[in-house]
């Protein structure tokens, strides 16, 4: 069982569930009105995307990336409280900031076969090997731009499986889908097992697919290709450094001395983190 909370409920008591179980869903993450007009953004360029994938995909899947650089309200979604609040609790203790990790506009449509189930830590293996109970790396969601249902192929997921040893397989008894209305969001740690079903429906089943990771970690997706400055200049703040304008400490991440807060800003050098690499280049 999937626990389910409104964005208003506690958030200390989402982080619970959250942490024991290692998915949880919010419903009205995100307003309806903020799906519809990205929706309409993306009209254009969902139609002239094929239906496909391959096999980790299922076969029946058309998917868009680069959702920052078609639409500006796609900022509205990756920094909704809802699900940066859950990531403050999860990544903020294993770094200083975090950034998206990947973010595309994913249909399920009819037919296919059902997706592998996998960890989204497991792109970094085996160079990082996250063991049960250590720090997570990655806090992944998806938001449901159609509503989940066990018919059209709703996520399907293993809670509790972030304690599992990586070779241990699920048994069908153990797989749950993440059945939910339009506007929610499944919430689940990197570590968690999961993947697609098969829609057997005559209609799309449309998600966001997206997560955050920890800001010393290389995306996924590269966003500043995805979405290039003159692009980016176009986001609120707070959607721009999620992308990864942002340098994690003074200086990691920095180009041209650049602020590290926000590396579109027309600032002077930042004296702080110019004072940061004198002080380690003298501790060498």
């Amino acid at each position: 069982m999937i626990r389910h909370f409104q964005a208003s409920d506690d958030r200390g008591a989402m982080m619970e569930a959250l942490q024991a179980d290692g998915v949880i869903v919010v419903e009205n993450a995100v307003p309806q009105g903020v799906l519809d007009a990205m929706m309409e953004d993306l009209k254009a360029d969902l139609a002239a995307a094929p239906i496909g994938g391959g096999e980790f995909f299922g076969g029946a899947m058309r998917r868009i990336h680069g959702l920052a650089r078609r639409t500006t309200t796609v900022a509205e979604i990756i920094t909704a409280p809802a699900l940066t609040g859950l990531a403050d609790g999860v990544l903020l203790e294993n770094c200083r900031n975090y950034r998206i990790q990947v973010l595309g506009l994913f249909q399920v449509w009819q037919g296919g076969r059902l997706q592998p189930l996998h960890r989204d830590i497991g792109v970094y293996e085996p160079y990082i090997l996250r063991e049960p109970g250590s720090r997570e790396i990655l806090l992944s969601w998806i938001v449901a731009v159609s509503d989940f249902t066990a018919e059209n192929g709703a996520t399907r997921i293993v809670p509790g499986s972030h304690t599992w040893p990586r070779e241990r397989i699920a048994r069908e008894d153990e797989i749950v889908q993440a059945e939910m209305p339009r506007g929610s969001a499944v919430v689940y740690l990197g570590s968690v097992l999961h993947g697609a079903a098969v829609n057997t429906t005559d209609q799309p089943r449309s998600a966001i697919v997206s997560g955050y990771a920890v800001g010393w970690l290389r995306q996924e997706e590269s966003q500043l290709l995805d979405c290039p400055p003159e692009a980016a200049a176009r986001l609120p703040l707070a959607a721009r450094q999620l992308l990864g304008y942002r340098a994690h400490t003074p200086i990691l991440g920095w180009a041209e001395q650049r602020d590290p807060d926000d590396l579109l800003a027309e600032r002077e050098p930042d004296v702080a983190a110019e004072g940061y690499k004198v002080q380690s280049l003298q501790n060498m």
